[in-house]
């Protein structure tokens, strides 16, 4: 775990100077409750969890509400969180790593008329 100067550090840096944001799974955190099990709190954790193979640089790390952080545990590269699905990927490019939603199929953004 980091502490909390560094978690705030990590905070301003994603977040800026924001009091309250929200992780990729879209819950509520608040920038005073780091590493609080709260209805807005948020730890600062690896996209590829380090027992799993994961470094342990900056590309790696995101910030995640405390039950999204429950929620997915140590699962990689394919998770879930409630009852919708996601994918971390690695960019060679940028040596980071990123989440991204999985649609299905039948997800269809387009507008009938």
């Amino acid at each position: 775990m980091f502490d909390k100067k560094d978690a705030l550090k990590i905070w301003e840096m994603e977040m800026g100077n924001k009091e309250y944001a929200y992780d990729f799974s879209g819950k509520r955190m608040k920038k005073s409750d780091y590493n609080i099990d709260n209805q807005v709190g948020w730890v600062v954790t690896y996209i590829k969890p380090i027992e799993v193979g994961g470094p342990t640089h900056i590309g790696n790390i995101i910030i995640m509400h405390y039950r999204t952080f429950e929620e997915k545990g140590l699962n990689y590269p394919k998770f879930k969180i409630i009852d919708t699905e996601y994918v971390a990927n690695f960019d060679e490019k940028n040596d980071s790593y990123y989440i991204e939603k999985v649609y299905d199929d039948d997800d269809d953004d387009s507008i009938f008329i």
